[in-house]
């Protein structure tokens, strides 16, 4: 039997209080780490049947900063006055009464016109406790992560042409990230944060099979379920956020919180979008591969089959309900029905209660399911002693996302309306196409002109059978099934889309209510029909060199095309033409309102692919192994990568100005990265026994048999794309626009 044990133990006694909290006054963060384990192994049958056993486990609590903005007692109480205001520094803009079309008196809200709903909400910020109007309060809060890690295995050998293993692992995560806030308010501003648990199970069986010296079978089977369930900061608090806004459900799937209440260029409270959260993904896999050796060549045929393949998940947003003001209905217009600069402030509609964005959505479980296929064939042929050939092919098909109940929609451009799916083939259940030619040649060869030299090049092309970023290519998250209503009025809007003392209709959420020929007030989520997966070729040619006994330098080039990749963009935006979004004339109240294809829609989330992106990158390394006591390792990469697609849930540039010219968009990559260097060494110092230097007495104890090592990275910046703000981008459109300035004149006088 051998086995070990081990426990690493860090806390924070002898740290040091880092400068942000000495600065705010605030205690020291506490930073524990406890990692401790064992393992053990053991023959159970001499010479046939093995038995092991590992478990690792992690205790983690870590303080996090976190910095937020929150409204000072006067911008609570809507005195946005010029004496107040001097008194703190500060510069308001002018307010105006959006009832009479005057500035407020003394830019201050009357007390009896404030909005009791947006009272209370605003009460739950925790009072400043930093100078100035933004940023001004500052806590450390407390992040924990608690992980138990289980894995067992057993080896069996029957015989000397079998060999079974059996591997089973299983895991068990608690993870809490907190929010800005803290509390009910939470401000919490990713579903990423907040309280997750997190549980996985995997087995894997594998048998091995030698049929002869040159034929040999490999077998995998393997099963994996997980469970992961997220929730805000308050879910188990018994206040709700029905509790605060009239006609928000009041559902213990949702548990407790506030809705996610936001003041544009200020802060926010609540707690975000998709949270709760959770999936219980489900799958079986087989895995099959023949080798054979046959002369000069090496074969491999494969084949993999993932069936059945489940998910099970809830992940919608809204589901408390979100408020958003931006300021447009306390500021002044002009001729264009545009807020004029320096009038309006978004704490002002607040109070006034006049909500410019909302969206409430009712709970709605997904079972999801799908199977996937793929085989391959892969020759390794020594053509010489020097030249070695890889040629292999691999299909892979994988059919569309169902739905286990058949409940999913989609929208048909040509119609102007929602398809739903219906029991049959995969076309009708899916409402998309099913993909049946993915294959993927693969090429690749090494030449050794001589003992020092190796040329090595390759080319493949690989797929993306299942791509889901979110919600967001969902079919199955529409009406009638999942009931998810926005609305967002447009910057030359006088009107809001709701008062948030009069809240949320009663029947809001009531399925019946439903009509399916207007849909302005809900969020559809779609799919071109014609949507082939997106896929990657992939090349690259290199050469490396030996020099002398130490040294090897290499060079090569890689470069990628990428081939319909999926981008999201709103299919009913505005019509723009010219730079300029069309508009039209309200039949209802006669105003001018941007012209739109579908009128009884609202916003239409459309997955589509036609994103493109190329890589090409020159790539460089010098390397020394380790010799007398000294590693070098250098690399240096220039790169260009080039694409029209954002990378979705990433800090992207976001959706181009006009969704239909996403050809428009084409430019650097967000992760694009043009150099790199870096740097890393091994160096054992020259001291102690059977070193150069001071190789015996005390010395050669105390500073013998150490070793320092070290990386160094660096790289030139991402790019950005400039943003002119959130009035222009809503004008192009309320859901996803992103709008660069346009500059004219000469750019060198900008400073």
């Amino acid at each position: 039997i051998h086995g070990l044990a081990y426990e690493y133990l860090r806390n924070n006694y002898f740290d040091a209080n880092d400068w942000n909290s000495n600065h705010n006054h605030l205690v020291k963060p506490e930073n524990n780490q406890h990692q401790f384990g064992g393992n053990f192994g053991a023959p159970i049958m001499k010479n046939r049947l093995f038995g092991f056993f590992n478990y690792e486990g992690t205790r983690i609590k870590q303080g996090v900063s976190r910095t937020a903005t929150v409204p000072l007692p006067n911008e609570r109480a809507g005195d946005f006055s010029p004496a107040t205001a001097a008194g703190l520094g500060l510069t308001y803009p002018t307010i105006y009464d959006p009832t009479t079309g005057a500035p407020f008196p003394n830019n201050t809200i009357p007390a009896d016109r404030i909005d009791p709903v947006v009272a209370k909400l605003i009460a739950l910020f925790p009072q400043p406790n930093a100078s100035g109007d933004l940023n001004n309060f500052v806590r450390n809060a407390l992040a924990q992560d608690n992980t138990d890690n289980y894995n067992g295995r057993v080896d069996w050998a029957p015989s000397e042409k079998n060999s079974i293993f059996v591997r089973y692992n299983y895991s068990n995560r608690f993870r809490f990230i907190p929010g800005y806030l803290g509390g009910l308010a939470d401000g919490t501003s990713t579903s990423a944060w907040g309280r997750q648990k997190l549980k996985n199970h995997s087995l894997v069986l594998g048998w091995t099979h030698i049929f002869g010296p040159s034929l040999v079978n490999d077998f995998r089977f393997g099963w994996v379920r997980n469970f992961s369930f997220a929730e805000q900061d308050p879910f188990a608090l018994q206040q709700f956020a029905g509790d605060f806004v009239p006609g928000i459900p009041i559902n213990p799937a949702i548990g407790g919180g506030v809705p996610m209440t936001t003041f544009t260029n200020f802060g926010f409270l609540g707690s975000p979008d998709f949270l709760p959260k959770q999936q219980v993904p489900q799958q079986y896999q087989y895995n099959d591969t023949l080798s054979w050796n046959h002369g000069r060549q090496s074969y491999k045929f494969g084949a993999s089959l993932y069936l059945p393949m489940r998910n099970l998940f809830q992940d919608e947003p809204g589901m408390r309900g979100d408020l958003g003001f931006s300021g447009i209905y306390t500021c002044e217009r002009n001729a264009k029905s545009q807020c004029v600069s320096g009038t309006g402030l978004s704490y002002a509609d607040g109070l006034l209660g006049l909500v410019q964005s909302n969206q409430l959505t009712n709970v709605h479980f997904v079972d999801q399911r799908l199977w996937m296929l793929a085989a391959f064939f892969e020759d390794d042929w020594k053509v010489t002693p020097k030249l070695t050939l890889n040629l292999g092919l691999r299909y892979d098909f994988a059919t569309p996302a169902l739905n286990g109940k058949d409940q999913m929609a989609n929208f048909d451009p040509t119609s102007g309306s929602l398809v739903f799916a219906r029991s049959g083939g995969l076309r009708s259940r899916s409402l998309v196409e099913t993909n049946t030619k993915n294959f993927g040649p693969r090429f690749g060869f090494a030449f050794s002109p001589n003992a020092n030299t190796v040329i090595r090049g390759g080319y493949g092309i690989y797929y993306t059978l299942f791509e889901r970023y979110g919600s967001e290519d969902q079919l199955a998250l529409n009406p009638p099934f999942l009931i998810n209503k926005t609305q967002s009025a447009a910057s030359t809007s006088t009107t809001p889309v709701m008062i948030a003392a009069q809240g949320f209709p009663s029947n809001y959420l009531d399925p019946s209510t439903i009509n399916l020929n207007n849909l302005t007030a809900f969020h559809i989520r779609a799919m071109n029909p014609h949507d082939p997966p997106p896929y990657v070729q992939q090349w690259s040619l290199g050469f490396q060199r030996a020099i002398g006994n130490s040294w090897t330098a290499d060079i090569n080039y890689v470069g990628t095309k990428s081939t319909h990749l999926d981008t999201i963009r709103d299919f009913n935006q505005p019509f723009i033409s010219g730079n300029t979004v069309q508009t039209t004339t309200d039949p209802n109240t006669g105003k001018v309102i941007p012209a739109i294809p579908y009128s009884n829609f609202g916003y239409i989330e459309y997955t589509d692919p036609n994103g493109i992106g190329n890589y090409n990158g020159l790539q460089a390394s010098l390397i020394r192994r380790f010799q007398n006591g000294l590693s070098i390792r250098t690399a240096y990469t220039y790169s260009h990568s080039l694409d029209n697609a954002p990378e979705e849930l990433e800090t992207n540039s976001g959706a181009p100005p006009n969704g239909r010219d996403f050809g428009a968009w084409y430019g650097n990559s967000d992760f694009d990265i043009r150099h790199r260097v870096s740097v890393s060494y091994v160096y054992e110092l020259p001291f102690g026994h059977g070193k150069s230097m001071l190789n015996s007495g005390p010395l050669s104890w105390i500073l013998g048999d150490f070793r320092t090592s070290g990386v160094y990275t660096f790289y030139s910046g991402h790019p950005f794309t400039v943003n002119s703000g959130g009035a222009l981008a809503n004008a192009l459109d309320p859901y996803t626009a992103t709008a660069p300035p346009l500059l004219v004149g000469d750019r060198k006088s900008v400073v």
